[in-house]
């Protein structure tokens, strides 16, 4: 934070500097350039330059604020789970679905075996699909993955804590149309009846 201080700091004094020179350079005679008149018109074009910024700087705030708790915030249809996390944060990585139902297995625990076991598919692919998701989302490893999901899934439960209503029953969490997985598909298949069919 005091980087950024300092750093907004000199970024003020850059501009007011430079409206100062403006000032000097183009309206005012020489003449009347004066000592007292130059730190004058500094202090001024300073104070109102930290001013804007300040008032950039707090819009700003409250608008990523705003946006965040948004995005925290659960829907009234949207379980407080990692696959919401994901769900949600895939189009912003630009996840593939494929992508996104690897990262929910992982966020979950699983092994890339488990994972590939699950999908129907090889480790090889599980690794090179997490490689993309961790080179998309600019996160490092899979514990960054589990940890970033469960910090989310925290933020909405605290969010969604202080938004509903505390007598408010919590909704069956269904990952079926989420996650769809190989073999959900032959069991549905095995099962239905000829009419169905």
């Amino acid at each position: 934070m005091k980087k950024y201080m300092t750093l907004g700091l000199g970024v003020v004094t850059l501009v007011a500097s430079l409206k100062t020179g403006l000032m000097v350079t183009i309206i005012l005679d020489p003449a009347q350039v004066t000592l007292a008149t130059v730190s004058g018109l500094f202090t001024l074009f300073f104070a109102l330059t930290a001013g804007v910024a300040y008032f950039c700087f707090t819009q700003l705030d409250a608008y990523l604020k705003r946006v965040r708790k948004e995005r925290l915030a659960p829907g009234i249809s949207e379980p407080v789970a990692k696959e919401t996390v994901i769900a949600r944060f895939a189009p912003v990585w630009g996840l593939s679905q494929a992508e996104a139902d690897v990262a929910i297995f992982v966020a979950k625990g699983f092994s890339n075996s488990e994972v590939a076991d699950m999908r129907n598919c090889t480790v090889a692919t599980i690794k090179s699909q997490l490689g993309s998701i961790y080179q998309k989302s600019g996160l490092e490893s899979r514990y960054q993955l589990i940890a970033f999901v469960t910090d989310e899934v925290c933020a909405m439960a605290k969010e969604g804590a202080t938004t509903e209503e505390p007598a408010k029953a919590a909704k069956p969490i269904t990952t079926k149309s989420i996650l769809p997985l190989a073999t959900r598909s032959r069991t549905n298949a095995a099962t239905a009846s000829p009419a169905e069919v």
